[in-house]
């Protein structure tokens, strides 16, 4: 009788908790929808991606010049809600990118800003996307081919500074996945290892925090390379053991001016860092150039 009763009391407690944990995802729902600017969009962009039913159907997400397919992913569900989200990192780069340039694209997700960049070099250029995630990759590969692609050159591994392997987080949320988290191994490389003897117009690092050791195992490719666009974030670095002042040092020791977005300052332009403690509360982007005028080319 003592373990018909404790099984019984199991199955009530799992019940109880499975309900609250109904209650709370029913909760979150109803308040993201209420903080949504098309709450019944977002909500058909969910179930569309969740069921499976945009990829069956063939749901598209048109781009400037290309398209996506519409995965069950947290950016593509994004860019199917909001038509003009990501403007402006594809303004920066289809500005510094000129046809027949190179464009290196490190923490490519599905390869929405690698096939603006292969829009902005053309078929006589080339362009370099390093994927970590299997799965992520995969997606981006599905999203090459049906732009039709062929000067991509996809690469399914981490960068880093040594050659090795890690941990990689297999979060829903693939915008937010990196290394040092998860139980996916994936091999890390020296990016340089793989890249082009010759000049280098572009290279877009997004690798939510481990930012400096993709720049550590560039170091060769880096005085061949005219502009990197970094994402840059304190929470993000502190997580990894270094802080902005590391990268503002490699960077200015490798010839490059730095510019941010000065959020402090109402005219949308970019401003010299030239303060290797400068804080970044928020997550945003830097640009270094070796153009100290380089926040013209982002004007124009």
């Amino acid at each position: 009788m003592r373990g018909i009763w404790a099984r019984a009391q199991g199955r009530k407690r799992r019940t109880t908790q499975n309900g609250h944990g109904v209650n709370m995802q029913i909760s979150h729902i109803v308040k993201r929808l209420g903080e949504e600017r098309q709450p019944m969009r977002f909500l058909a962009s969910r179930i569309l991606a969740r069921s499976g039913l945009a990829e069956k159907l063939g749901f598209k997400i048109q781009r400037r010049g290309y398209q996506l397919h519409f995965f069950n992913t947290a950016l593509s569900m994004t860019l199917w809600l909001y038509a003009n989200e990501r403007s402006d990192d594809v303004d920066i780069i289809q500005s510094l990118l000129k046809p027949g340039g190179t464009y290196v694209d490190i923490g490519a997700n599905i390869g929405d800003l690698v096939l603006a960049g292969a829009k902005a070099v053309g078929p006589d250029g080339k362009v370099f996307a390093f994927e970590a995630h299997p799965r992520i990759f995969g997606l981006m590969s599905q999203n090459l081919r049906l732009n039709q692609a062929p000067n991509i050159h996809p690469v399914n591994a981490a960068c880093g500074e040594d050659f090795g392997w890690a941990r990689f987080s297999d979060m829903r949320s693939d915008d937010m996945n990196q290394i040092g988290h998860g139980e996916i191994v994936v091999p890390t490389i020296p990016a340089q290892m793989l890249l082009p003897d010759e000049d280098i117009d572009l290279i877009k690092i997004d690798v939510e925090g481990f930012e400096f050791f993709v720049l550590k195992g560039l170091q060769k490719s880096l005085g061949r390379t005219r502009h990197l666009l970094i994402e840059v974030g304190d929470v993000h670095f502190a997580q990894f053991g270094y802080r902005y002042a590391d990268i503002h040092d490699l960077l200015i020791a490798q010839g490059f001016a730095i510019f941010a977005l000065d959020k402090a300052k109402a005219d949308g332009a970019w401003h010299p860092v030239t303060d290797r403690d400068h804080p970044f509360p928020m997550v945003q982007n830097i640009l270094a150039s070796r153009d100290p005028q380089a926040q013209r080319l982002l004007a124009e």
